[in-house]
């Protein structure tokens, strides 16, 4: 009997994937995400980790003979070089994003003199922002506009928490997401009688989050101005991007506002219905007793308003305490350890990137064009993964050329370089 129930519990789950214990806590938090998620957008991330793709890269160049025996040395010292050349560019970006956030990192335990508090943070703080630009982008992230993340302020998905925002708390905001796929939550439904099921949403695999106060903030989470905050979060449904910024409040629907007042207000009615069959006779007796009635009907009232007060600060925490348990599962880092992150991120997307350039060059006997390397290139990831994605070409040429690994002859077209020109 307990080995069936063993079994059960690990072979069984609400997607049908198993396992039980691990379903259902996934499903209350960040969900399910399959591995050949549909992709709502085409995107330049390259979901694969660069080791990975050089081994699919070297396997197909020797199955299906698209290279020779020279061409794959020639395949394995571009790679070496190509990671040694985005490692310079990590240990760069490393070292100017550490020379410029020590003075406004909201962690840092040291002290800036009084005199160059006012100077560094204005300076620092607008050349981080660009940094993380530059650095983002490089990964492959998208920046969302004002529009986007403000579509979401009022609105919450099933999973989610309805919020409303105040923008001029913010001297500095930007948001930028990457992984635009469907993933898949639990969900309770009346015609499904209440039992737990999957369904699609759409979210964003990974999400990070810039900011930059304009006055201090001591309304839940204490948050000084000045300081440069960094968040990155992961499988974040698009509806719920506000509920990752500092400052916002729980807004409670129509509906939610019914439950709190209707209660009372039935009962508090229903108390005045039933006191009414006596007030006749209450009227005939003597005027204490009168006096008597009417304050019991006060403090009734009273206390049915109190009932109410409490009931809405109930619901709000109920709804304060499933924003904290989401973002407490959603939550991959923040600040210093969110940068250094997103800094690794740039470097393995600018290496996938001119790997898979160089590679698609590498089958190629003659020139070809900018348009139709990119199509290649995109080819050949939709043959690896099942993924389709926007190549950004040009960002894997500059990388190559820097390097003298090709040459463009004529006519905007490109192909390798001779062995001998390569730097």
């Amino acid at each position: 009997m307990s080995e069936s129930v063993d079994r059960i519990l690990t072979t069984w789950s609400i997607d049908g994937t198993g396992p039980l214990t691990r379903g259902i806590t996934e499903a209350s938090t960040s969900g399910w995400l399959d591995p050949d998620a549909a992709h709502w957008s085409i995107e330049a991330f390259l979901p694969i980790e660069t080791q990975t793709l050089v081994e699919y890269l070297v396997h197909r160049g020797t199955n299906r003979s698209e290279l020779d025996a020279n061409q794959m040395q020639r395949f394995e010292h571009a790679v070496t070089a190509i990671s040694e050349l985005v490692a310079t560019k990590t240990s760069q970006y490393q070292a100017q994003f550490s020379d410029a956030y020590h003075a406004v990192d909201p962690d840092s335990d040291c002290k800036t003199p009084i005199d160059l508090q006012c100077e560094t943070i204005a300076d620092k703080s607008e050349q981080l922002m660009s940094l993380c630009d530059d650095i983002l982008v490089d990964a492959g992230y998208k920046k969302l506009t004002q529009d986007d993340i403000e579509k979401c302020v009022g609105v919450a998905s099933h999973w989610g928490v309805p919020m409303t925002a105040n923008f001029g708390l913010f001297r500095q905001l930007a948001v930028y997401a990457r992984g635009d796929v469907i993933g898949r939550r639990c969900k309770r439904r009346i015609r499904n009688l209440y039992r737990m099921e999957m369904v699609d949403v759409a979210i964003y695999q990974r999400l990070v989050v810039l900011f930059q106060l304009s006055e201090d903030h001591e309304h839940g989470e204490m948050l000084s101005a000045g300081q440069f905050h960094l968040r990155i979060f992961k499988n974040i449904p698009k509806q719920d991007v506000d509920m990752l910024l500092p400052g916002t409040q729980v807004r409670l629907s129509k509906l939610d506002r019914v439950k709190v007042i209707a209660p009372s207000l039935g009962g508090w009615l229903l108390s005045l219905q039933k006191i009414s069959r006596f007030v006749l006779v209450t009227l005939a007796l003597a005027a204490y007793y009168s006096t008597a009635l009417v304050i019991g009907l006060v403090l009734a009232a009273i206390g049915y308003c109190v009932k109410s007060f409490f009931s809405y600060f109930q619901t709000k925490n109920r709804y304060l305490l499933d924003l904290t348990r989401n973002l407490y599962f959603q939550k991959l880092d923040t600040n210093a350890g969110a940068a250094f992150q997103i800094i690794q991120q740039a470097g393995r997307q600018s290496t996938d990137e001119a790997v898979l350039a160089f590679y698609a060059l590498a089958t190629e006997s003659e020139p070809i064009s900018r348009r139709r390397l990119r199509r290649k290139c995109e080819r050949l990831i939709r043959e690896a993964i099942d993924v389709e994605i926007d190549f950004r070409v040009d960002r894997a040429l500059n990388r190559l050329l820097e390097l003298g690994l090709v040459r463009m002859p004529a006519d905007d077209k490109v192909q390798l370089a001779d062995p001998g020109e390569a730097s």
